[in-house]
């Protein structure tokens, strides 16, 4: 839920957050790809929560999306 993302955009503009390591944008402006910043977070890359239960205890584990307002919960 917290790991860097990106999206494409229209022709070869990829949307990223800088929290991708710049060898990453290097090697995609190097391939032609233009790139547009985003900062570290950003909502506008979507946003979720989510629930696992484990199988074995039963027991449940839940994260919440740091870009956008939103909890985790079950029981």
């Amino acid at each position: 839920i917290e790991a860097p993302r990106t999206k494409t955009d229209q022709g070869f503009q990829v949307v990223a957050e800088d929290r991708i390591g710049e060898e990453v944008f290097s090697q995609l402006k190097a391939k032609g790809h233009e790139i547009a910043r985003l900062g570290d977070w950003s909502a506008t890359l979507g946003g979720g929560q989510g629930i696992m239960i484990d199988p074995h205890s039963g027991s449940f584990m839940g994260g919440a999306d740091p870009r956008r307002d939103g909890y985790a919960i079950g029981w």
